[in-house]
């Protein structure tokens, strides 16, 4: 094991919490914190449950993990743009510009410096020819139902899929095992390397953004020494320069949107009455999601009057949170929130402003949205949810 693997291992183990060390030179981070403020200095450490920043006075800011939504750096960083490609296990893809692994750990070298993880958080790598930015077309042309490990060959006309085991990567060679046999490939010759991963990986609820691209991880940990993610389990750890953390989102995990979740109870009756029962009507009215645009910046939820929709609330959900508008053209009409059938909030909306509205769900199991016909009448119009969301 390296010297430098040994210091981090211990450093994880000791939790992050020993004293304050100065924030490495240049990370300036912007904290966004769940009641919608922000704090702006210089990053300490991010440890188990707390993190600490230098204060625009100079003082140490401790702000609880529970609270932070975001930690994004504030002055920018070129993207590193690398001619290897890795993908990960979980979808989550890095760049840089040589790859190589011993044992059970696999590194990739990028402009920040060097970023190991364990080989089998590893499920592709490639190396895109000179000037190439853009992932090779190979990934999305590897065939269906292969059963080992991929060497991808190039070829003048395309590409060469051969089935093997893959045993090293040399500065020079692949060698791979075929057929009992062991053959030295020249890496020039390489366009990829594909693993055969049985088992589906596991997600990491937090978003990580680094310099040449982006990971998940369920614990993220930082200091001026780097950035580790998953450091509690060997099998999953990967450590990172500390200067390469761009942004980490800590509401990804912790939201569930309503938007992309289909509710558990659902009951439509259009303007039209009777003619509901008409196949394919009432669908049209049900509640759907719809993408930001020139009007909207963010993404939302449309409902139509009469619509009853119901959500489980996740274990753990702290609140309720969006934004109310009416759609453009639509006329006014009354929404209606409920937790537990029992209503905890009745508003009527009328403006095409988006109006925030928190509301506390801790200890609740069902989320209710009525969306009804206003005092315009049977054309009453849509409302749009800006980003509904159960926080936890």
């Amino acid at each position: 094991m390296s010297m430098r693997l040994c210091s981090v291992q211990l450093f994880v183990c000791l939790g992050l919490a020993a004293s304050v060390v100065p924030a490495a030179e240049g990370v300036k981070v912007r904290v966004e914190i769940d009641d919608g403020a922000t704090h702006e200095g210089g990053l300490i450490d991010i440890g188990a449950t707390a993190l600490q920043m230098v204060d625009a006075q100079g003082g140490v800011r401790p702000i609880s993990l529970e609270r932070v939504r975001a930690v994004g750096r504030i002055d920018a960083l070129d993207a590193a743009r690398g001619r290897v490609g890795l993908t990960l296990a979980d979808g989550t893809a890095l760049t840089g510009d040589e790859f190589s692994w011993s044992g059970d750990i696999a590194v990739l070298e990028n402009s920040m410096g060097r970023i190991e993880l364990p080989l089998g958080r590893v499920h592709a790598v490639e190396w895109r020819p000179e000037g190439q930015a853009a992932a090779a077309s190979w990934l999305a042309a590897v065939p269906e139902g292969t059963t080992s490990d991929l060497v991808v060959i190039r070829k003048p006309e395309g590409f060469e899929f051969v089935e093997c085991a893959i045993s090293a990567i040399g500065p020079d060679t692949v060698t791979v095992v075929l057929d009992e046999e062991t053959i030295p490939v020249k890496r020039a010759k390489v366009a990829g390397l594909r693993w055969l991963r049985s088992d589906a990986a596991p997600v990491g609820r937090t978003v990580v953004d680094v310099v040449g691209g982006s990971l998940r991880a369920d614990a993220v940990a930082w200091t001026a020494a780097g950035l580790v993610l998953d450091g509690d389990a060997a099998e999953r750890r990967m450590l990172l320069p500390a200067g390469s953390l761009l942004r980490i989102d800590y509401a990804a995990g912790r939201t569930t949107l309503l938007s992309a979740v289909a509710p558990e109870r659902l009951e439509v009756e259009p303007f039209f009455g009777a003619l509901a029962r008409i196949e394919g009507l009432a669908a049209a009215f049900a509640p759907r999601p719809v993408a930001a645009d020139a009007r909207h910046a963010k993404p939302g939820l449309l409902m139509r009057p009469r619509t009853v929709a119901v959500w489980r609330i996740p274990p753990g959900s702290r609140r309720f949170r969006t934004a109310v508008a009416r759609d453009a053209g639509a006329g006014p009409a009354l929404v209606t929130v409920t937790m537990d059938d029992r209503p905890v909030l009745e508003q009527v909306v009328s403006g095409e402003e988006p109006v925030p509205l928190v509301l506390d769900v801790s200890g609740g199991r069902r989320l209710g949205i009525t969306v009804d016909f206003g005092a315009a009448g049977a054309m009453a119009g849509a409302v749009r949810f800006e980003e509904p969301a159960i926080e936890q």
